[in-house]
């Protein structure tokens, strides 16, 4: 039974389900969805025992990792109201994939469209111009995460094959008139006497690992047929390499665990392989994830980190358009060093001018912005404050940054200001970002994107004239 929900839905229980609406969102009976997920509490968390048996891919490497605060990723209850009427709520949080509970298949999808996805892992893999509509992909296969699953797989593909597939000593043995290696003894003493002008060496070549080429070339030729010939076009050479060497022989289970449990991968040099062929597995295992699992009792699945990809794909964006900033991420902020409550903060984005000492700092939301109740939530709205305050007083600009499902009013988002004050305070707020829908075209979102940079470059150029005029006359 496929239950489908979009990232960060019901933060607010805003959208709770009644005992009539069960059956219509998941398609059974509604007393047999409230015994099997409702009748307690359910919550899925990064720091949750449970978590072994889930898949979770990042897009970067993060100082604050997953382990270091507790996410949510799913969560099921019921709450009785004064009417005596029961409310069911599912809850997620921005964590997109595929979650398989109680026989359930939950899929949390990204809300905004595959258009704007495609346009994030596009940027991911560096690439900045896009005309082409998400739909004329050659794929039509029901998991819509695969094409997630192969931008992952091709980028740490060609990462990892920097310095060459995975190769292993293996002893091999010749019978010959030229002697390579090492003289087999015993093999010339039973045979070889009288001499007759061969003799049997051993020596030691390096050699491909077969089990791990295979799994790779197969998910290879998987996303061909799926997506088409482009797909792999980033590692073509690798790819005719593997095609060169494939055993023609199909990977079974048997194989996939052979190849991710080798013991080459311990050596630092193919190490990163270990996470190109957990990629491998789920592309060629893709049938299996898509099956109904109603028989398993545990909680499987893979998810990926939305808020990560809306991350990265802001800071390419605004790096590629403002060439005189430098614009980092994660930047490791010292608080109250040598103090027993030091502690240290990583705002997602930060610009500093290279001509200059001004700085930007912005923090990125893969969230809806509430704007009907005038309203952000709290610990968004004090964490990009404190950000702005530490960088004082050589920041001009700080806010946060949505993918918006409507038009902002600027005169309401914007603030000249920090905090609205009267005052010579030359850092302005802002609240801004890119509009998205799920029905848009990539040169409607390209379009979109040019806005969004346009607003920003003009809060640059006017307080750098503003700084300029100031230091002038002051």
């Amino acid at each position: 039974m496929q239950i489908n929900i979009p990232v960060n839905h019901n933060y607010y229980e805003e959208k709770p389900l009644i005992k009539d609406e069960l059956k219509r969102e998941f398609g059974v009976r509604s007393n047999k969805v409230e015994k099997e997920l409702f009748s307690s509490v359910y919550t899925l968390t990064t720091k949750s025992k449970k978590l072994k048996q889930l898949k979770i891919f990042g897009f970067k490497d993060q100082k604050n990792k997953l382990e270091d605060e507790e996410n949510l990723i799913l969560k099921l209850y019921s709450k009785e109201e004064e009417n005596k009427e029961k409310k069911y709520i599912v809850q997620t949080g921005l964590f997109a994939g595929v979650i398989y509970h109680k026989g359930y298949k939950f899929n949390i999808t990204t809300k905004y469209g595959d258009t704007f996805l495609k346009r994030m892992l596009n940027f991911v893999n560096d690439i900045y111009i896009d005309n082409e509509d998400i739909s004329a992909t050659k794929s039509d296969n029901k998991n819509s995460f695969l094409h997630i699953i192969a931008y992952l797989f091709i980028q740490s593909l060609e990462k990892s094959s920097v310095l060459g597939l995975p190769q292993e000593y293996v002893v091999k043995r010749q019978r010959s008139s030229k002697v390579r290696g090492e003289i087999d003894l015993n093999s010339y003493l039973k045979t070889d006497i009288p001499f007759r002008g061969k003799l049997t060496t051993t020596y030691r070549e390096q050699v491909f690992v077969q089990e791990i080429l295979d799994v790779i070339f197969l998910a290879l030729r998987k996303l061909e047929s799926t997506f088409g010939k482009d797909i792999n076009k980033k590692v073509f050479g690798i790819h005719q390499l593997l095609k060169q060497n494939y055993s023609g022989r199909f990977a079974t289970i048997e194989t996939i665990n052979k190849a991710k449990n080798h013991r080459v991968l311990y050596n630092p040099m193919f190490a990163s392989f270990k996470k190109v062929l957990e990629y491998a597995e789920i592309i060629l295992l893709d049938n299996e994830l898509n099956s109904n699992k109603s028989d398993s009792l545990s909680t499987t699945g893979f998810l990926f980190d939305i808020s990560q990809l809306f991350e990265v794909y802001l800071e390419k964006l605004l790096n590629h358009n403002f060439r005189d900033w430098s614009v980092t991420s994660q930047e490791e902020l010292n608080l109250y060093k040598g103090m027993y409550y030091k502690r240290n903060m990583y705002p997602d984005i930060v610009m500093k001018h290279k001509g200059s000492d001004r700085i930007i700092v912005f923090d990125a939301k893969f969230k809806d912005i509430l704007l009907n109740n005038n309203k952000l939530d709290r610990s968004d709205f004090y964490q990009i404050h404190t950000y702005i305050q530490y960088y004082e007083p050589n920041i001009i600009l700080g806010g946060l940054i949505y993918p918006l499902s409507k038009n902002l009013e600027i005169s309401k988002a914007h603030s000249e200001t920090l905090f609205g004050k009267l005052s010579n305070n030359n850092t302005k707020f802002i609240v801004d970002g890119i509009n998205v829908s799920n029905t848009m075209n990539m040169n409607e979102l390209i379009n979109n994107e040019r806005c969004f940079l346009s607003r920003i470059e003009n809060i640059m150029n006017e307080k750098i004239e503003k700084t300029a005029y100031n230091n002038l006359y002051s």
